[in-house]
């Protein structure tokens, strides 16, 4: 990629680096493996609480991986 070139995704209406928001997806998903593990070690583990944070994890594994797909494709507009 063009080292003056960055690609920026629309986030909450503002215009941000895509890889600032590859960082912060892969500090979610470090968050929430290390607070599946712990829950899951508690002696009476909260089911419905690790797999809201399993589902949590699955949907930033997705974004991950879209916004990874992106850095490595570059796709035009269709019209």
């Amino acid at each position: 990629m063009n080292a003056l070139y960055q690609r920026k995704i629309v986030v909450n209406g503002e215009l941000k680096e895509a890889s600032s928001v590859q960082t912060k997806v892969e500090q979610d998903i470090a968050f929430l493996q290390h607070r599946i593990s712990l829950m899951k070690k508690q002696k009476i583990p909260n089911s419905v609480v690790i797999e809201t944070y399993e589902n949590m994890l699955k949907s930033r594994r997705a974004v991950l991986s879209w916004l990874l797909e992106g850095a490595t494709t570059i796709t035009s507009p269709s019209h």
